[in-house]
């Protein structure tokens, strides 16, 4: 009886999840046929509808893992960003064509942050028991993310460094800290 309950919910579980994946399919399509609509009813063209139409493209990509699948979606979702992140900003570099240095700062700085996510989805995994520890190891690994950044942003601009840094790198490191010593007391 036991299996057979577990085989109902296991079917439920998956019927919802489809619903929702149809659901969210459904309304990004949506949110495309009224800007594509919108957009050539008042420019007889695609204009601006081409910013939020590969937006939702790409949003639907690194989405549908996590949606279709749940918890087990979430390495695809990261996978499918992963992927996508570059085509998708290469769009909208084509599409703005304001400043040459758009696409490489984005890349760049796209690369730091699928780099600090991958890093959040092993430490997760890693301390699958232990959530508050992964929380701060991840809010401490802030802080050398965000120097890498303003590092990587100053090749390109000239950024300076500044004193409110120091107050935030502090902040994250205290509740780095209380969420690391919590968990050490919490698992005696």
């Amino acid at each position: 009886m036991n299996q057979e309950q577990a085989q109902a919910s296991q079917d439920r579980s998956r019927s919802m999840h489809n619903i929702f994946t149809v659901a969210f399919s459904l309304l990004l399509f949506i949110g495309i046929a009224v800007c594509a609509i919108c957009d050539t009813a008042i420019s007889r063209s695609f204009t601006w509808s081409l910013y939020p139409i590969s937006a939702i493209v790409f949003t639907w990509l690194v989405f549908i893992p996590m949606i279709k699948f749940g918890k087990k979606g979430v390495c695809g979702s990261l996978l499918m960003c992963s992927i996508f992140i570059v085509p998708f900003l290469y769009v909208l570099h084509r599409l703005i064509r304001v400043s040459d240095l758009f696409f490489p700062v984005s890349i760049n700085m796209a690369y730091i942050g699928v780099v600090y996510l991958w890093c959040i989805f092993f430490l997760f995994r890693v301390f699958r028991t232990r959530k508050l520890l992964a929380s701060g190891i991840a809010l401490l690994l802030v802080i050398p993310v965000d120097l890498f950044v303003a590092f990587t942003l100053s090749r390109f601009i000239a950024e300076p460094f500044n004193a409110w840094h120091i107050t935030g790198y502090f902040t994250i490191a205290v509740i780095a800290m209380i969420l690391i010593i919590y968990q050490g007391y919490s698992r005696n």
